[in-house]
C-alpha cells in the first residue's frame, strides 16, 4: 500500500485526483492520466523494505502523456530524494514516514493502446 499513498503525495502535489486521473494498479481504456503499478522486490532480512513501481501515463495526445511523466520526475528528482513523509489514504493506507523515494531514469515508450495513442512509463523505488 505504500505506491498508493505516493500516489496520494502526487493528488497532495496537483498531479490529479485519484479514480479520476490517478489510478492504482489498473487504467481502463476509456482513462487517461497515470497509474501506478507494483513491481515485486525481495525482503531480505535485516534491511529496510522497498517497493518498484512503473508509473504508466496516457494523455489525450502522445505529448501530453510524456510531459505528465516529465514533470514527475522533476517533482521527484527536487523534493523526494531525502527522507521524508507520505500521506495516509483515508480508510485504505496508513501514512508512512523515513520513506526516500528514489527518482528514475528516462522515460520509456512502452507502445500503443487500443485508441492508438502511446503509453509512456517511468520505473522508481520507494524505500520505507
Amino acid at each position: 500500500m505504500v505506491t498508493l499513498s505516493f500516489l496520494k503525495l502526487l493528488e497532495n502535489n496537483g498531479f490529479g485526483t485519484i479514480d479520476t486521473d490517478l489510478f492504482f494498479q489498473k487504467l481502463t481504456l476509456d482513462k487517461k492520466g497515470l497509474y501506478i503499478s507494483d513491481i515485486g522486490d525481495q525482503i531480505i532480512r535485516g534491511q529496510r523494505r522497498t517497493q518498484s513501481f512503473e508509473l504508466y501515463a496516457r494523455g489525450v495526445n502522445d505529448v501530453s502523456g510524456y510531459k505528465q511523466l516529465t514533470d514527475v520526475i522533476n517533482f521527484m528528482k527536487n523534493s523526494y530524494s531525502d527522507v521524508c513523509e507520505l500521506p495516509s489514504v483515508p480508510l485504505l493506507s496508513t501514512g508512512y514516514s523515513n520513506v526516500t523515494i528514489l527518482a528514475t531514469g528516462g522515460i520509456t515508450n512502452v507502445g500503443l493502446d487500443a485508441n492508438n495513442r502511446i503509453i509512456y512509463s517511468i520505473q522508481g523505488q520507494i524505500i520505507f
